[in-house]
């Protein structure tokens, strides 16, 4: 056909096509009086929005469609659950013709020209972002088990009920819609589909089961599944963040492209797009279909899904955020959508504060408005943030201001210049790391250590009151926040309140740092600074929680580095021993280091000059994942000491420039390999590196008969507690299989040879 609306198949490369025919005709065959006359100006209205959008398709499928295959390293696939025709189906339906009754999905004003187009542009990259946080990365229409407690592995199976502190069943709107809200039937029976990329031979590795909803009566308890061995318990009252041990009536779990969940959303679905609008004899989009009565209809209707995951995401997102008007504060979405187009485009607040919006129902914190829940979504506010400005610049090419992100925007119509987006050339998609976000349920109490004849120091007072975090201080580390105690006092994190996310952490001058079960400091993405470094004279001691190194992944709009950041460093940071800090490690904590996809995965504790010293009596340790190497689980440098009396052990453990490491228990050394058992009968197996001096010590301990005595000469070596821990590597560098390294090799040609 000749027209471009007459066919829902895209033209590829129409303008290069065209430009390469005027070339042919023009320059090299000398036909015609000269080049064709240039166009009219264009008419700004969803036409002009949906074929600029086709222009933009392969960029669309090599960018925002694609998903990561999170077993392999987060090679990128094209996705199965999200595709671009659908989408342009789905788009065309809510913006031209309308999800509801006049609810529209905002891509242009006509009336506005240009300046409402690149509006338009700005609200479908900010609903694109969230996609691809929410769903798309996953390649998931429904969602999925995120929420585990770290210290056992554990996933409740009442997920299904809600994650990170909600109940979907109980989300009633308020009480001008709650005639919306959808009931939450006792006896509905549902399973979540399971994506085609959870399937062998995607999946290498066990998963937990998909989520279901089920009465009582069949279910009583619904248990948990355990990562670690793979066991599913459906005889355990075993809650889940929200303290749900049932699946009774959980039938609202995340579905769609912004997995929209609850009994109000998809209650407002239904009654204006589904079959209670039609009973009431309104428009509908799917008369037949009931999303209250089941759900896993966006997902599971064969003829129409593909289409609907996208529609029920941006209705609501019409809903939501188009919609939104908090009157206390007088700000309303659509005003400072236009705002933000006029000011240049350099206000990353206004997309904190979209993020927000779609997160807990308000553009501040604390929320002013009603709709407002109380506990986090997934909120990843900077991979999201990421994303939209990748978008923005590298794929529509709009004129981005370079300006300070504080920088306010510009008075509604100051008469600021545009620029006509044209074909965008970039190859790396904007993407969303998996971080690893510890959760505060369900952290297991530190068992007692078991008494040895090492004389193991008393631990930070527990009753210590925690202090109220520092407003961040500025830092010469680019894209870093940091948080510096120096006080001199006792600051203690033990909940999501006093927790730290996207933070790094300095304790220095003699201040002591305790962390405690429930919480947790994970750094900021994309940073070499640690997320937790002691200095001059400090003290640590973790009895519970989690401590995360940066994730590094330079393809991301901001951040250049590529190796992970390391967990935790215990430094010296003056020329004294006396300056030295230190740090004790009990049940319970986990430290992690940063993976790096492409690099060098981060240290999960380093302990660093003369002076200072760790002293482990359990937790777990592990190194970060890297493209390139993985990091250490235990790095020792420049004569400090660390004293092992137990723990667990993912990762190499390096000695290095006089340094000492010292294991108390029962070892047998073979070359660089030391394994045996700790006087609390915790096993150990690990690989240790030593150079330029550094030593390694085994000691024998009075209460523990030993086979043969233990070596005193320097050597090497992970652990495994004998509480249920993840099959650990052992210490060995992992070797890609046949099958991990074809797909990977598969899926680099098929996207090398796209950007051809």
């Amino acid at each position: 056909c000749d027209e471009y609306f007459c066919s829902p198949h895209t033209i590829n490369f129409l303008e290069q096509r065209r430009n390469n025919f005027e070339v042919l005709i023009y320059d090299m065959f000398k036909l015609g009086e000269g080049r064709f006359e240039p166009e009219p100006p264009p008419f700004y209205n969803y036409e002009y929005a949906e074929k600029w959008l086709h222009l933009k398709r392969p960029k669309m499928e090599g960018n925002i469609l694609t998903s990561k295959h999170h077993e392999l390293g987060r090679v990128q696939y094209y996705s199965q659950a999200y595709r671009f025709l659908p989408f342009i189906s789905a788009l065309r339906t809510s913006a031209k013709y309308g999800a509801g009754d006049g609810r529209y999905f905002f891509v242009s004003d006509p009336g506005e020209g240009l300046r409402g187009f690149n509006a338009g542009l700005v609200n479908l990259a900010a609903f694109l972002a969230n996609a691809m946080a929410e769903s798309i990365d996953h390649d998931s229409c429904e969602e999925f088990h995120w929420e585990k407690d770290i210290a056992t592995g554990r996933y409740a199976l009442s997920n299904s009920c809600g994650q990170n502190g909600r109940n979907y069943g109980t989300e009633s709107c308020p009480p001008w819609q709650s005639f919306m809200t959808c009931p939450a039937a006792t006896d509905a029976e549902l399973q979540a589909s399971i994506p085609e990329t959870s399937e062998p031979p995607f999946r290498l590795g066990p998963k937990p089961p998909p989520f279901q909803c089920m009465p009582k009566s069949n279910l009583p308890s619904s248990g948990f599944w355990e990562e670690p061995t793979n066991t599913l318990d459906n005889n355990t009252n075993y809650p889940n963040s929200y303290g749900r041990t049932d699946i009774e009536g959980c039938s609202f779990w995340g579905r769609g492209v912004l997995h929209t969940r609850g009994t109000c959303n998809f209650g407002k679905f239904n009654f204006h797009v589904g079959a209670r609008a039609a009973a009431q004899n309104r428009p509908s989009l799917y008369p037949d279909l009931d999303f209250c009565s089941d759900p896993g209809l966006i997902c599971s209707d064969k003829e129409r899904t593909m289409d609907i995951r996208w529609v029920v995401g941006m209705f609501e997102w019409i809903d939501r955020v188009q919609d939104y008007y908090d009157s206390a504060l007088d700000w309303n979405y659509m005003r400072e959508l236009y705002k933000y187009v006029d000011g240049g485009m350099s206000d990353d607040s206004f997309i904190d504060k979209v993020n927000l919006i779609l997160a807990r129902g308000c553009h501040l914190y604390p929320c002013s408005s009603y709709f407002a829940v109380e506990s986090d979504r997934f909120l990843y506010s900077l991979e999201k943030r990421t994303n939209f400005r990748n978008i923005l610049k590298l794929l529509f090419e709009l004129p981005l201001s370079e300006a300070s992100p504080n920088t306010p925007a510009a008075p509604l119509g100051s008469g600021s210049s545009f620029v006509q987006p044209s074909e965008p050339a970039v190859n790396r998609p904007p993407t969303k790391p998996p971080t690893v976000r510890p959760t505060a349920v369900q952290v297991q109490t530190p068992s007692p250590v078991k008494s040895v004849t090492t004389n193991a120091p008393t631990i930070l007072p527990v009753t210590a009151e925690p202090t109220t975090p520092r407003v961040p201080t500025g830092s010469p580390i680019e894209l870093s926040d940091i948080t510096q105690w120096n006080d001199g006092e006792t600051h203690v994190i033990n909940s999501k309140e006093t927790s730290f996310l996207d933070e790094s952490i300095v304790v220095t001058r003699g201040t002591t740092f305790l962390l405690e079960p429930g919480g947790y400091v994970e750094a900021p993405l994309n940073t070499n600074w640690p997320a937790v470094r002691l200095s001059i004279g400090s003290m640590f001691a973790g009895t519970g929680g989690a401590i995360n190194g940066s994730y590094a992944d330079p393809s991301l709009l901001e951040g250049e580095y590529e190796d992970g950041g390391d967990g935790l460093h215990i430094n010296n940071g003056q020329s004294s021993d006396l300056t030295g800090s230190k740090g004790s490690f009990f049940d319970g904590v986990v430290i992690v280091g940063g993976d790096a996809p492409i690099g060098v995965g981060g240290n999960a504790l380093y302990v660093n000059g003369f002076g200072s010293e760790a002293k482990i009596y359990g937790g777990s340790f592990v190194g970060g994942k890297g493209a390139k190497d993985n990091g250490y689980s235990i790095l020792v440098q420049n004569s400090a000491k660390v004293h092992v009396y137990s723990g667990s052990f993912d990762g190499e453990i390096k000695v290095d420039r006089s340094a000492e490491i010292i294991f108390y228990g029962c070892f047998n050394r073979d070359r660089l390999q030391v394994s045996g058992t700790f006087p609390d009968e915790t096993y150990l197996d690990v690989s240790i590196r030593t150079s330029y001096g550094g030593e390694i010590t085994l000691t024998a301990v009075s209460e523990q008969e030993c086979d043969t005595a233990p070596s005193t000469s320097p050597t090497n070596f992970p652990t495994v507690s004998p509480r249920p821990t993840p099959k650990y590597n052992q210490g060995e560098r992992k070797t890609l299989s046949f099958v991990e390294i074809s797909l990977s090799l598969a899926s680099m040609l098929l996207f090398g040879l796209f950007w051809i």
